[in-house]
């Protein structure tokens, strides 16, 4: 669980940085959290293959990141912020920011080759 990819170029932080938050690069602490009306353990909810894009409770819609099938989009409605945290499919962080700039988040999917291979989850 020591093992971190903090340094490769698909563990990307956002601007402005989130405080006191695991880094990009890093694997995703397990948690409760309550998305879609339910209590679920966070690494539950990631169980499906792909790309999951988890959004805070006050952050942003995405409406023009054109989601499809590789990728979710969670809101954690237990979670204050505008902040964002993309989780890659091995379980670490691809992606986070203070806030859920869709530019940002879409530069990296494109990074990822994830772009355009969306699909609406969860919100």
């Amino acid at each position: 669980l020591n093992v971190s990819y903090r340094g490769s170029p698909l563990s990307v932080e956002g601007t402005p940085r989130r405080p006191r938050d695991p880094r990009a690069g890093d694997r995703l602490p397990d948690r409760p959290v309550r998305a879609d009306g339910r209590s679920v353990r966070l690494h539950e909810l990631l169980a499906r293959p792909g790309v999951h894009i988890l959004l805070d409770r006050d952050a942003d819609r995405l409406e023009d990141l054109a989601p499809g099938r590789f990728v979710t989009v969670h809101r954690l409605t237990s979670v204050p912020g505008l902040g964002v945290i993309v989780v890659r499919p091995d379980g670490y962080i691809g992606f986070l920011g203070r806030t859920a700039e869709a530019s940002q988040l879409a530069a990296w999917l494109a990074r990822v080759s994830a772009g355009g291979l969306c699909r609406r989850g969860r919100r």
